[in-house]
């Protein structure tokens, strides 16, 4: 096994940067955390798989990023760069959260959680394709039991790589998934979502290309990923905006509705339509960063407004909290 070292800081991280929200926080495998670092299993464009430990020398304020990357072979300097651009994709490296924050300084909910979760970035998914599995497993069923369900599915179809003694799986290919039995997938206890799973995975093993969608125009690009099965406005949205850095989208499930209506409409019911035009009309190109904020650790910021948030977060990954 061969191991390089990358550092990443000063210009390349736009501060503020808090890597613990990011330990702590949406841990969805592949990736896996041990102890302070995230481990990440990157494929690399050759197909190859390579292992990164992730680890933060910085501080919120003066970020800076370490990866030990560890490969079969010894890496030419073109795939060290191919990995730490990856890597700095996947953790939001580049995103400044600056006039967002700014943005936000009139509004005291949003400033809340601002405040509870500061120098928090949203991570992205390594393709959009990714990003459609991931929210598909989101549909209709408590966070907490997609990470379970994208464990299993990535130990079951997954390519191996075995370090330092333990075996860890990639994130599932379309080919994979594709060739897959639909009785293996449920095995996976992906529930009813395993006829989505395997219909997303043989569109894109047939030759529709995910990755050129995020080149298109938001709505275009929307309105072709709801042919795929199992994807509608919710699917679609929050891919996008996990994949394809469209913060200007907001995603509308069960707890951001519940949040926007209890802190924004006093509690009332209010269509979607409205809950839109509300997060158009209010943040605007923002709406990616109001929503991942409002739906982190809601139920403990919102004690800071002295409000009790009927709904728990499932935000945290274990081992922080059960």
């Amino acid at each position: 096994m061969f191991s390089t070292r990358v550092a990443i800081g000063g210009a390349e991280i736009a501060a503020p940067h808090d890597f613990g929200f990011q330990l702590r926080h949406y841990v969805i495998a592949p990736e896996v955390r041990e102890a302070d670092k995230l481990v990440e299993i990157v494929r690399l464009s050759s197909g190859g798989l390579v292992k990164v430990d992730v680890a933060s020398s910085g501080t919120v304020d003066v970020p800076r990023i370490e990866l030990t990357i560890f490969s079969a072979e010894p890496l030419p300097p073109v795939q060290v760069d191919e990995v730490t651009e990856r890597v700095a994709w996947h953790l939001s490296l580049d995103d400044d959260l600056r006039p967002f924050y700014a943005m936000a300084e009139g509004d005291p909910v949003l400033s809340a959680s601002i405040g509870y979760n500061f120098g928090g970035k949203g991570k992205r998914s390594y393709s959009l394709f990714d990003a459609v599995i991931d929210v598909i497993l989101f549909q209709n069923t408590a966070f907490q039991r997609v990470y379970a369900m994208r464990a299993n599915l990535a130990a079951a179809f997954g390519d191996p790589f075995a370090a330092g003694g333990r075996v860890y799986h990639a994130a599932p290919t379309p080919a994979q998934l594709a060739a897959a039995p639909l009785a293996a997938i449920r095995a996976a206890k992906v529930g009813y979502r395993d006829r989505y799973v395997k219909g997303v995975a043989e569109a894109v093993a047939g030759g529709i290309d995910l990755e050129a969608l995020k080149q298109r125009p938001a709505a275009e690009a929307r309105r072709e990923l709801m042919r795929l099965p199992g994807v509608g406005p919710y699917t679609a949205d929050l891919a996008l905006i996990l994949a394809a850095r469209r913060p200007g989208a907001l995603f509308l499930d069960v707890y951001i509705r519940e949040v926007l209506r209890q802190f924004y409409f006093g509690g009332g019911r209010v269509p979607d339509q409205q809950l839109r035009e509300f997060a158009q009309a209010r943040w605007g190109p923002y709406q990616g960063h109001a929503g991942l904020y409002l739906t982190t650790d809601t139920d403990a910021w919102a004690k800071n407004l002295g409000v009790t948030f009927r709904l728990r977060s499932a935000a945290p990954s274990d081992p922080d909290r059960p």
